[in-house]
């Protein structure tokens, strides 16, 4: 063993003390072992292709074995790179490669008892093939027999064939069943003994037990202050562990509730309670030994990683930032005795903190990626409830870490939380950062119930989640924004006291700070702050719910400009405008606007959905936009745009990578920039690789806008697109950007050798260091050349060992008492003289300040590059406008229906809405049939105000169609407020400020809302925020509780609807008693769906046959024929029959006065006497 390795050895074992020679050890044969022997012998830990060494940690006479049987059969060697800890580290490899299979097959053939099949490996340079047979024929009592008693079988060194090793696992099952006999014979108690109930070393730990796990202060869980990212491991425990257990120990007390990847050699490696996690996890096997214990190669670490973390997990990888010969220096200079090399914590990752950098093995240069574009966000909430009012006042942060987009914001909500909701359902947030015991039980309830699947961190007060103030004096720092105000971004400004000299916190922002400082200290913790604060990308969260303000009190017109339609999360899932994870994302709008090429595009989309426009200039703007896309005159530029955008990765991404690469912050003074990679120039390569695919697709959006440029040229185009590709200015500037990065450096050579080196003229730094280098080297020949001409000799200068620019003269040559002789070859010695040894330590100086110069070139480019951001950020942005405005152009020209471009007044004071054979853009394609081309939905006519009142009162039968017109009304009125085309023969309205429903049934359990209260909550809220510029929705209100409390609930409302608000008004009701209230009202104007009734049957339900024809009518359906639909649903006709004579009587009961109730006996019998009926009628 070479003395590199000894010295490394140690760092997670102890030298093992062997009675027996190791050849004597693996000679012998003992295909049967006695439980209790094997106890009493010390435990070695074995791993493939290495020398044995004991257990890191001390076994336990009672230990239980592990449920693998390894057969180690090979001789392969290990590289020569892989000494550095590698007698740990291959086992991990084994661990990951057993269970995935792939390349990284390691030298065992392994018999393992598993119910499932696994895949053979394949061959991979320096290593042989790895051979897994599984023996699902075995008996599963055998299996569970041998689970834990076998051990190694076959001595090592042996050559071994699948022969041998079936005819020794059958005379192991043979003595296990016999062993198996002998123990239950010797009772329970005696199997107990045997049988610890700990499986490995951790859990027999009496301080991890749940009940005295303690933090690093060593409070208990049910202190207040207690932190659960910490742990308290005993000081006399720690002691005993050895260096390298030692360090995890360190670590893993400080991130207690995150997955440790602990970097060993080449592979990362997982201890105790993590390695449990783990294997459950990823479903790869444990290493042998008595402690837990599991890992896999570091290529293989960010796939790993990333399925952590979909489990929930943080991950924090660790790596080493020393090299042994660094660990020999220090020790030498610090006279200290330390065994193991220096490891940092270098990344954690959680769901909200992913950045997919280049260690992430996610390649966003790529326009082949399939990476999710979607923006998935880390969201702070900071909460001041006011117990008087009920209501509450928020502060919100978010992050989307894979572009550094911070969203910052706060608002005053209603009682029923509203703006929160709507918040939540805007947002896709993966992970939540709360103050503990800060939060209201209402907001509690509403976060746990809508976010229920989201992980939940409770930080400290004032610790952890920061207050305003110590916000404001974090982001002073010179790392984040520093002491200047005037050079922070203009949202922090905007928040911060103007009256201070100093940064103060407004008092009018204090929540909204506070949650910024909680996002500040868990990028911190997670070691990306400088990243994403330095992107300086940072922007004001609207809550968007102020109403449109009048123009004019006397006419009531209205301001439009700037507004949008507000969409609260009640009305995103009850419309399926975005994939709500409850109906099929094929059904939301989103899926059928989506034709966008580009990530960042899709992303545009998203929002622009959410936040649909009242603003008329931008209406305008979109629609002529997009009927001239849509028209002959554009399709040439059309295509060839679309196939131009497909191009672009996904720049939005790429911008962020390259930003976090080229911080001078990360090369001096984050832990990766210490950190030791055995792979760097693949890492490089990859890095350059994104560098140039940046480059490469901003060359790509300047191809479309010059393009489009040539179209403009010939008189084509129009107003919004001018402006979003038709700016010469900014062409040119990205052009002259564009090239010079390219002349910076050579491409090919610099993706080959992983590192760039700039071209002559292009980094000044580099350029002055290279001048004084050539100076140096001058300066050196021309004094060799004066010793030559003065002694009339031949002189070169020779390298010896360390020593450069010796001079070698011919050994006959007399010099002075300067010249020291220094080495000598046959005929030559070298010398060296004051002088020369001046100049070469002067060209030493300035090599070393160009090689240190040279190995930051790659990072200068990174940073020069993103010192260029606002333009491209400024690119990426116009051309994510375009590509939202080509989905929307696609959308309405490969529509199988009729389109029309919506008309939008602006100057009517009495809102309308008028749409004529209007279709579902969803559903209607959902039913369309591919062959014959058609489609079964029905268009509808819907008209509310101007020669209709504008509220509609709608009845019709059960599955007649009422809650879909609604929602059709709806989704085409937000498709209009987006400037987009629309299915249907016409389309014109003014403008809705806010878009309320109340429509389905379902309770909201984890929040503690039943359906009835969900119902009147969502009424209330239409009651006291509608306008008359407002579209409600309002589907079957009343039906969550009695007859009359319902009907008399539905009326009242409606009422007010009608009397007060006067805004157009979808409202259903089976109610049809409310009907007759409100034949005559003005501003309410009655409707139904139609249907045909086939063999009506007053005594008989079951006989009618109902079609429902799905169209709109005015007037009043007679009923709502639900004995129909309980005989589509599937029940018993008996039951229908039951039910109907019930409802008969029900009805009967109704009528208080008996002469009518007897009347209508008298009527319903056919036997009665028809004449006498009229007396009795004329009577009454």
């Amino acid at each position: 063993m070479s003395k590199r390795q000894s010295s490394l050895m140690s760092f997670f074992t102890k030298t093992p003390k062997s009675e027996k020679p190791e050849t004597e050890i693996e000679k012998k044969k003992e295909p049967i072992v006695n439980v209790k022997e094997k106890a009493e012998e010390k435990k070695v830990l074995k791993r493939s292709n290495s020398q044995t060494v004991s257990s890191p940690v001390k076994t336990p006479r009672t230990a239980t074995k592990r449920a693998r049987v390894v057969l180690s059969s090979s001789e392969g060697e290990d590289d020569d790179d892989e000494d550095f800890e590698m007698k740990d580290a291959e086992a991990a490899q084994e661990s990951s490669e057993e269970s995935e299979g792939d390349e990284n097959a390691s030298d065992d053939c392994e018999v393992t008892y598993e119910s499932t099949p696994q895949t053979t490996p394949k061959n991979t340079p320096k290593r042989n093939k790895k051979l897994t047979k599984v023996l699902s024929e075995t008996p599963k009592s055998v299996k569970a027999s041998a689970i834990g008693k076998v051990r190694r079988v076959i001595p090592e060194g042996e050559e071994v064939s699948m022969a041998v090793v079936e005819e020794k696992i059958e005379k192991i099952m043979e003595g296990e069943w016999e062993r198996k006999k002998n123990v239950d014979k010797g009772g329970s108690k005696k199997k107990e003994e045997e049988e610890p109930t700990e499986r490995f070393d951790h859990e027999s730990l009496d301080w991890l037990k749940p009940d005295k796990i303690r933090d690093a202060s060593k409070r208990p869980m049910s202190d207040p202050e207690y932190d659960p990212k910490t742990l308290w491991v005993p000081p006399d425990f720690h002691l005993k562990q050895t260096p390298g257990h030692r360090q995890w120990w360190t670590i893993k007390s400080q991130h207690f509730d995150t997955i440790i990847l602990f970097k060993v050699g080449k592979f990362y490696e997982t201890y105790h309670m993590d390695a449990v996690e783990v294997v459950r996890a990823l479903n790869i096997a444990f290493m042998r030994g008595s402690y837990a214990h599991a890992g896999f190669p570091e290529h293989a670490a960010s796939k790993f990683a990333d399925q952590l973390m979909n489990h929930g997990y943080k991950v924090a990888r660790v790596e080493q930032t020393e090299t042994p010969q660094m660990l020999e220096e220090r020790n030498q200079k610090a006279k200290s005795k330390d065994k193991v090399v220096r490891r940092e914590v270098c990344r954690v990752t959680s769901n909200g903190t992913r950045t997919y950098g280049v260690l992430d093995g996610v390649d966003l240069g790529s326009e082949t990626s399939t990476l999710d574009p979607t923006a998935k966000h880390l969201l702070a909430i900071k909460e001041f409830h006011n117990t008087e009012t009920g209501k509450s006042t928020y502060g919100v942060c978010m992050i989307d870490t894979t572009t550094a987009h911070i969203r910052v914001g706060q608002f005053e909500d209603d009682d029923y939380r509203s703006q929160l909701r709507t918040l939540l359902a805007n947002v896709i947030v993966v992970q939540t950062l709360v103050e503990r015991s800060s939060m209201s039980v209402s907001t509690k309830s509403i976060i746990n119930g809508i976010l229920f699947s989201v992980p939940i961190e409770h930080l400290l007060p004032k610790k952890q989640f920061l207050t305003a103030e110590d916000c404001v004096r974090d982001l002073s720092k010179d790392d984040y924004f520093g002491s200047e105000v005037s050079g922070w971004p203009d949202v922090l400004k905007l928040m911060l006291d103007d009256s201070s000299v100093l940064p103060k916190p407004s008092s009018k922002w204090q929540l909204a700070l506070s949650a910024f400082g909680a996002i500040v200290w868990y990028l911190r913790d997670s070691l990306i702050d400088v990243d994403m604060l330095s992107m300086r990308n940072i922007t004001l969260y609207d809550s968007n719910n102020s109403k449109p303000e009048k123009i004019d009190q006397e006419d009531d017109k209205v301001d439009w400009k700037g507004k949008h339609l507000i969409l609260d999360g009640t009305v995103l899932e009850n419309l399926n405008i975005v994939p709500n994870g409850r109906d099929s994302h094929l059904t939301s709008l989103y899926y059928v606007l989506n034709k966008c090429s580009t990530p960042f595009g899709r992303r545009l989309l998203r929002s622009w959905l959410l936040q649909p426009t009242c603003d008329p200039t931008t209406l305008r703007l979109r629609q002529e936009a997009i009927k001239w896309m849509i028209s002959s005159d554009a399709e040439s530029f059309f295509s060839t745009s679309i196939a131009t955008l497909k191009k672009i990765p996904d720049l939005d991404r790429l911008l962020q990578k390259i930003h976090t690469i080229g911080l001078k912050y990360r090369s001096e003074k984050h832990p990766d920039s210490r950190a030791i990679f055995f792979d760097t120039i693949k890492t490089n390569q990859k890095k350059i690789g994104e560098l140039l695919a940046a480059i490469d697709g901003f060359k790509l959006c300047n191809k479309l806008r010059k393009e489009y440029q040539t179209v403009q040229q010939e008189g084509e185009g129009c107003e919004l697109l001018d402006e979003l590709l038709g700016n010469e200015q900014q062409v040119e500037e990205v052009d002259e950007n564009i090239y010079y990065f390219e002349k910076m450096f050579d491409r090919t050579t610099a993706l080959k050798d992983g590192k760039i080196v700039p071209n002559a003229g292009c980094d000044d730094e580099y350029d002055q260091a290279t001048a004084k280098v050539k100076e140096a080297l001058s300066e050196l020949n021309a004094y060799k050349d004066r010793i030559a001409k003065k002694y009339s000799c031949s002189i070169k200068f020779v390298d010896s060992g360390k020593v450069k620019y010796l001079l070698e003269m011919p050994e006959n040559t007399k010099v002075s008492s300067d010249f020291e002789l220094k080495s000598r070859r046959k005929g030559f010695i070298r010398y060296s003289t004051p002088d020369s040894e001046e100049l070469v330590a002067a060209l030493d100086i300035a090599e070393k300040e160009k090689s240190k110069l040279g190995d930051d070139a790659t990072r200068r480019v990174f940073e020069q590059f993103g010192h260029k951001n606002p333009i491209w950020l400024e690119t990426v942005q116009l051309v994510s406008k375009f590509d939202v405005l080509t989905s929307l152009a696609t959308f309405s020209k490969s529509s199988p229906f009729d389109m029309t471009m919506p008309e939008f007044d602006f100057e009517s004071a009495k809102p309308y809405l008028i749409v004529e054979k209007g279709l579902h853009p969803c559903l209607a394609l959902q039913s369309r049939n591919e062959f014959t081309q058609t489609t079964s939905f029905i268009a509808n006519s819907t008209t509310m105000g101007q020669t209709e009142a504008a509220v509609m009162l709608l009845t019709g039968p059960n599955m007649g169609g009422k809650s879909t017109l609604m929602r059709q009304t709806a989704v085409l009125a937000i498709l209009a407020h987006m400037g987009c085309m629309v299915p249907a023969f016409s389309m014109r309205l003014t403008p809705i400020d806010r878009i309320f429903t109340r429509i389905g049934a379902n309770d909201r359990i984890m929040c503690g809302e039943s359906t009835f209260f969900i119902e009147l909550k969502e009424t209330d809220i239409m009651l006291k925020n509608a306008t008359k510029h407002s579209l409600l929705l309002v589907d079957e209100l009343g039906r969550g509780t009695s007859t009359f409390d319902g009907t008399a609930i539905a009326s009242a409302v409606l009422q007010k609807i009608a009397d007060d608000l006067v805004c157009r008004t979808f409202f259903s009701t089976h109610y049809h008693s409310i009907c007759d209230s409100f034949t005559n009202h003005p501003n309410i104007r009655l409707a139904h769906m139609k249907c045909v009734v086939d063999k009506e049957n007053n005594e008989d339900p079951t006989m009618e046959d109902v079609t429902f024809l799905y169209e709109l009518e005015s007037g009043i359906c007679p009923k709502s024929y639900g004995f129909y639909a309980a005989k589509l649903a599937g029940i018993d006709q008996n039951v229908v029959r039951d039910a109907y004579a019930e409802s008969n009587k029900f009805a009967s009961n109704l009528i208080i006065d008996p002469k009518i109730r007897h009347l209508v006996e008298c009527a319903r019998d056919d036997n009665f006497d028809v004449t006498k009926l009229k007396e009795m009628i004329e009577a009454i």
